[in-house]
C-alpha cells in the first residue's frame, strides 16, 4: 500500500509540473499544414525564384506561391488566405497604418526603375522643357522625390511645359513603349519611366534607346543609401507568432536568391512561364539582373533606411513593431 501511495505521489507531482510549465517558443505548433505566398506580377517576383524554380521544403507544410496583378497585391494580402507575399514598401506600409497586422521580414528590391530615352546619362536639369511618361504609385514618387530634391521644377501634363518637367501618366507601364518607339522613329524627343527587365525589352524593340537617368544612383545622392527598399516580404503577424521556425527557414532560402539570379538568369522566362507570368515574355542578362537590384535585407538592417524612405515618400512614420524581430 505504501508502494501504491508512492507511485500516486510522484505521478501527481509530475503532472503539477507538467500543468505549471511555461509554453516557450519551441512549444508552438511549428507546422502549418499549408501556407500561401503572393506574389505581384513583375520585378518583385524576381525576390522568390529560387524558391519558384526549386520548390521550398519545411516538413511536411504545402507551401503555393500565387502570381497576381501587381495592383490586385494589396487587396490579396488583406485577405485572411495571405500568409506571406512579397509587395511595395509603400504599399506594407500603408495597409499596416490602416490596421492590417504585417510584419516586414526582409527588404528584396532596391530600386530598378530607370528613366529610358534616346540620350545616354544626360542631368536632370537637362530634362527640363521635356516630356516624361511614367506610371503612378511608387514610380512617380520616386520620380517626384529626386526632382523635388534637386529643386527642378514639374507638373502632370500631355505636353512639353517650358521650364518645367512634364510628367505625363499613364496607366501602366506597357503603354510606354509603344509611344518611345514612335518618338524615336520620328526623331523627337520623348523619355519613359521604365523599370527592369522592361528596360532591357525595350532596348531589344527600340534602337538607340538609352538610359538617360538611373533614378537608384540619383536617389544614392541624396541619401547616400545604395537603392532604396523599393520591395519587400512581408508576414501576417498572427503567422510569424506562431510559425516563427517555418519563416526563419524561408528567409535563410530567399537569402541564396540573389547568387540563383546571377548563375540562372538564362532560364527566367522558363520559370516564370509555369506561373502564367508576363517575366516569361522578358529577356533576361547579367546587366539586366543587376540591374533589377534585388538582394536580400534583413528587416533589422534596413530599419533605418526605411524609415527614412517611407517618411520622404508617402509621409508616414513607421512604428518600429512594424519591423520583423
Amino acid at each position: 500500500m505504501k508502494k501504491i501511495f508512492i507511485i500516486l505521489f510522484l505521478i501527481l507531482g509530475f503532472g503539477f509540473v507538467s500543468c505549471g510549465k511555461k509554453e516557450t517558443p519551441d512549444d508552438i505548433d511549428q507546422n502549418p499544414s499549408e501556407v500561401n505566398i503572393y506574389l505581384p506580377d513583375g520585378t518583385p517576383a524576381l525576390a522568390l525564384a529560387n524558391i519558384l524554380d526549386e520548390g521550398f521544403i519545411y516538413n511536411e507544410t504545402q507551401t503555393k506561391f500565387h502570381i497576381v496583378q501587381a495592383g490586385e497585391i494589396a487587396a490579396r494580402v488583406s485577405q485572411d488566405s495571405c500568409d506571406l507575399a512579397i509587395m511595395p514598401t509603400t504599399a506594407a506600409v500603408q495597409l499596416y497604418s490602416k490596421g492590417i497586422k504585417l510584419k516586414l521580414a526582409s527588404v528584396n528590391v532596391f530600386g530598378n526603375l530607370y528613366i529610358a530615352g534616346t540620350q545616354e546619362g544626360i542631368a536632370l536639369e537637362n530634362l527640363k522643357g521635356k516630356r516624361i511618361l511614367t506610371t503612378g504609385a511608387t514610380t512617380l514618387q520616386m520620380v517626384q522625390y529626386v526632382l523635388n530634391k534637386n529643386n527642378i521644377p514639374y507638373e502632370e501634363a500631355g505636353q512639353a511645359v517650358e521650364g518645367k518637367v512634364a510628367l505625363s501618366l499613364v496607366n501602366d507601364a506597357s503603354e510606354i513603349i509603344p509611344q518611345l518607339k514612335q518618338a524615336v522613329l520620328k526623331g523627337t524627343e520623348l523619355y519613359g519611366v521604365l523599370g527592369e527587365p522592361q528596360v532591357t525589352k525595350a532596348q531589344g524593340l527600340i534602337s538607340g534607346l538609352k538610359i538617360s537617368v538611373d533614378l537608384q544612383a540619383e536617389y544614392k545622392k541624396i541619401t547616400t543609401y545604395d537603392g532604396y527598399p523599393q520591395a519587400c516580404l512581408i508576414v501576417k503577424e498572427s503567422f510569424a507568432s506562431k510559425y516563427p521556425k517555418y519563416v526563419q527557414n524561408l528567409l535563410k532560402q530567399v537569402e541564396k536568391n540573389e547568387a540563383y539570379l546571377t548563375s540562372h538568369y538564362e532560364a527566367l522566362p522558363a520559370v516564370f512561364k509555369k506561373y502564367e507570368s508576363n517575366l516569361a515574355n522578358m529577356t533576361f542578362t547579367l546587366d539586366t539582373i543587376q540591374r533589377c537590384n534585388v538582394r536580400f535585407e534583413s528587416a533589422k538592417s534596413v530599419q533605418k533606411a526605411v524609415k527614412e524612405y517611407i517618411s520622404e515618400l508617402i509621409k508616414i512614420e513607421v512604428e518600429d513593431s512594424f519591423f520583423l524581430a
